[in-house]
């Protein structure tokens, strides 16, 4: 991998700001394909220390420097001291790419696998930054948002917590989608958006799959996230009348491993990231700037950390009857079973490979020959339950 480190002087409609923080853009390989991306260092990123990260997935057709000024994230990364990531799709998508998110898009016909270079993303950017492995969220719009149902699906245990604007969830997913965990979401939609239809049914874009009412995909993830109290609504106050939409803030809570679910329902909102107008694409509809999305969403991330790790016990993980320890590890791994027998260990990379490792004895792993990285361990005890648990290799 060649890295080149680029301190990037953009206009302010780039989404960085005037003083030119650095960019970082890079690559990885996946597939035999280079995927790039970049990362928006914040002022005073320090590598000693570990720093939550953000994933920003850009819509259909725009790219890793578009998402940028569209979103304005990185205003909110120099405020807060998150590290802001922008991978760019592969799939053809003039004038920029298209994300495999499972709907037949462009990227999906070329068989694109997006779930595994965003799983191989993540391990990249744990080598290259000391980025807190407990606080890696990922949000997206359009396109990119429903790049983040399907990882939200199929690799929930990856991040903290995910965001998803201008989207809702495709017909064929909603009938799959099993996470086998409860997953903190936000959610912002627009009653009057062209391109996504707020009550469901076919896309402008013929070529792909039909999606359920936006109503429908925020039940979904409440029942997975087993909420039990729905918040009254809050209406946003009315400061901007002339952007002429107004917002409704629904909040569901007392949800298991306290993932709640935020709903930003934007009346008469359209294809739009909330507070930021793009007044020469009107045909995308109102956008609201009562709010401005890439901070509520940082405001909800920031509540949360992986659920899998236990708060006061360094270096420990917990998942049911099993404890894991010391994770992160550079040398050994315990696993230790209060109330289960264990049959047998394996461990995969994020591709799902089978790593090869020396177990000392049926609870004790050696790990020092493996490579730094994010690894999966496959727990089965002997009568047949079965546990998957996050390790990481220092």
């Amino acid at each position: 991998m060649v890295r080149n480190i680029l301190a990037i002087i953009l206009l302010t409609i780039t989404g960085i700001s005037a003083n030119a923080q650095q960019n970082v853009q890079d690559s990885l390989e996946h597939q035999n394909l280079q995927r790039q991306y970049i990362v928006h260092l914040p002022p005073g990123y320090n590598n000693n220390s570990p720093t939550p990260a953000v994933i920003v997935l850009h819509g259909g057709s725009g790219n890793y420097q578009s998402v940028q000024g569209f979103t304005q994230m990185n205003f909110v990364s120099n405020q807060n001291g998150f590290l802001a990531v922008y991978p760019q799709g592969i799939g053809n998508a003039p004038p920029g790419y298209s994300w495999a998110d499972g709907r037949n898009t462009t990227a999906d016909q070329a068989g694109i696998d997006d779930v595994g270079f965003m799983s191989k993303l993540i391990d990249t950017l744990y080598n290259d930054y000391n980025i807190d492995m407990n606080r890696v969220y990922i949000c997206g719009f359009s396109n990119g948002g429903f790049m983040t149902q399907r990882l939200a699906c199929e690799t929930p245990e990856l991040f903290a917590a995910i965001g998803g604007l201008g989207c809702s969830i495709d017909t064929n997913l909603i009938q799959t989608c099993n996470p086998n965990q409860a997953v903190p979401m936000v959610y912002f939609s627009g009653t009057a958006d062209p391109e996504v239809p707020y009550n469901g049914g076919a896309m402008n874009n013929p070529i792909v799959t039909p999606i359920v009412a936006v109503d429908t995909a925020v039940q979904f993830w409440v029942n997975n996230n087993n909420c039990q109290t729905a918040e009254p609504v809050v209406n946003i106050p009315d400061n901007v009348p002339e952007d002429s939409s107004t917002v409704e803030l629904y909040k569901y809570t007392d949800c298991d491993c306290d993932a709640d679910f935020y709903f930003y329902k934007i009346i008469n909102g359209g294809h739009t990231w909330p507070g930021v107008p793009v007044p020469q694409f009107p045909q995308l509809g109102n956008t609201n700037e009562d709010i401005h999305a890439s901070y509520l969403v940082w405001n909800f991330f920031s509540q949360f950390s992986l659920c899998d790790s236990v708060t006061g016990i360094p270096e420990q993980t917990s998942h049911d009857n099993f404890v894991v320890y010391p994770n992160p590890t550079n040398s050994t791994l315990f696993i230790q079973s209060s109330k289960e027998k264990i049959e047998s260990l394996k461990l995969y990379n994020l591709m799902g490979h089978e790593k090869n490792v020396k177990q000392i004895n049926h609870r004790l792993l050696d790990l020092t020959d493996l490579s730094s990285g994010i690894y999966l361990l496959y727990i089965k005890s002997t009568n047949g339950k079965t546990k998957t648990i996050r390790v990481i290799k220092e």
